[in-house]
């Protein structure tokens, strides 16, 4: 019985598959295609990458130090200019007109304090013949003295000689005539010395501040000084009338020169402010000069990039519109002690290295826009992939233009393992040019998918594009 019901089942079978159509076989579709990069270290050093613009390090804006109209101006925006270069002129004329007034009074003070020089010597000379004619009376005195001593002896002999009857009285008169006259020259002598000794006094040295002198020499010093104190003075009045002349004609010729607006420094015009006949003050600005030699690329730096930034760190600097690109060194040389509130920035300040503005350097100027890389930290062997190979929930986001450190954060990436795909988790760290740095998770010679698509699933098989 079994057998029948077999047979039976066996020849339905056979007839519903002759009568069924013929169908073709189906393929199963072929694996999705993906790309792979192999996982090696590589050198890596961490490197803040950022723009700036160029910015000078020395600049100085040019201000008249007097009031006047633009004569000339001989600077133009644009023009090279060494230090102390003539870029404009003022008005001369009224300054001319003075300077020859104030020559004139410096010559007519000039001839007077030689004539109270002159009369100063003369008074000298004057003096020292007072001290002569004090010592000729002295001497007269002297002299009328010793003739008045000697007529009191004869009158006293001659008067002995009358008592005992030796003389006539006649000659006796005569003897009182003599002694009365001597008497009375030699009283009138020393009233004469007395007079031409005033001034010339112990007392009159005292009065007058000085001390009794010891030396003769020095006397006569002293009395040459205290005898012209009046001639000094008119000296000494002429001085200081010559001195302020001069002060005068001084200050006319440096009115004179600074109406030659000069540069203070070598550079370039930056600005020219003003205009032939232009009336002009110290308020107003003249030209702005700035120095090409010297430059700075100032940046703008996240507060999250600041700690691995430090004074004279190198930098890299590359002209963002020269073609070729060219790239010039330098060193950080300021950083701002405070934060922009807003951007939560600061400031840096990158000295440039010379040379720059020379050879086949485009010439730079201030407010060009430049890219810079400043390396904040050692090279070190490390595993780096692209940043397309992360899972897009994991992508790490750029909140910021630049690039730099970061904190580790973790991630995703697809491997490939015997053409079959497998999530694995990675740990992220530096983000530079592209590809970020993967601090666990991945081991050399992994194969990584690059750029995977939504679709791709783990466990899925895969065929690979290195």
């Amino acid at each position: 019985m079994t057998r029948i019901v077999l047979l039976i089942l066996l020849g339905g079978w056979f007839f519903f598959e002759g009568c069924a159509p013929n169908t073709p076989e189906r393929k199963a579709p072929p694996p999705p295609m993906v790309r792979v990069v192999r996982v090696q270290k590589e050198s890596f050093q961490p490197a803040l990458k950022t723009f700036g613009t160029l910015t000078f390090t020395r600049k100085a804006d040019v201000y008249s130090s007097q009031e006047g109209t633009i004569d000339t101006v001989r600077a133009e925006e644009g023009d090279r200019v060494a230090s102390g270069q003539v870029l404009a002129t003022l008005s001369r004329e009224k300054l001319l007109i003075a300077r020859e007034q104030a020559s004139a009074t410096v010559s007519c003070r000039e001839a007077l304090l030689a004539l109270a020089e002159e009369k100063l010597q003369e008074g000298h000379r004057s003096v020292e013949a007072r001290i002569l004619a004090m010592e000729k009376a002295e001497a007269e005195l002297a002299q009328k003295g010793i003739e008045y001593a000697h007529l009191s002896e004869v009158l006293e002999t001659k008067k002995k000689l009358f008592q005992a009857g030796g003389i006539p009285g006649g000659d006796l008169e005569v003897i009182r005539t003599q002694y009365s006259k001597g008497k009375t020259e030699w009283e009138q002598s020393a009233r004469d010395l007395e007079i031409q000794r005033i001034g010339f006094r112990d007392e009159d040295l005292l009065r007058a501040g000085y001390a009794v002198p010891r030396s003769k020499a020095e006397r006569i010093t002293l009395l040459k000084e205290l005898g012209t104190k009046t001639l000094q003075a008119e000296r000494d009045v002429a001085l200081g009338e010559l001195f302020i002349a001069r002060a005068e004609l001084s200050r006319i010729d440096l009115l004179l020169s600074e109406t030659e607006i000069r540069s203070p420094l070598s550079g370039i015009v930056s600005l020219r402010a003003i205009e032939r006949g232009e009336k002009v003050s110290p308020e107003t600005l003249l030209f702005s000069i700035y120095d090409p030699q010297s430059l700075y690329a100032l940046v703008e730096v996240h507060e999250r990039d600041l700690p691995g930034l430090r004074l004279g760190q190198t930098a890299q600097v590359q002209l963002g519109s020269s073609q070729p690109v060219s790239t010039l060194s330098g060193r950080v040389r300021i950083l701002t002690p405070y934060l922009n509130p807003q951007s939560h920035s600061a400031q840096v300040r990158i000295l440039l290295d010379p040379p720059y503005n020379q050879g086949n350097f485009p010439e730079l100027f201030p407010g060009m826009f430049v890219r810079l890389t400043i390396p904040t930290g050692p090279i070190r062997k490390v595993i780096r992939i692209p940043e397309s190979a992360i899972l897009p929930e994991n992508t790490p986001g750029k909140n910021h233009e630049s690039e730099a450190k970061a904190p580790p954060s973790p991630g995703t990436v697809f491997i490939v393992r015997d053409s079959t795909l497998f999530k694995v988790p990675v740990l992220l760290g530096d983000r530079l040019e592209g590809k970020v740095e993967v601090r666990g998770g991945l081991e050399e010679g992994d194969r990584v998918v690059v750029n995977p698509t939504r679709g791709l699933g783990e466990g899925e098989r895969v065929e690979v594009s290195e």
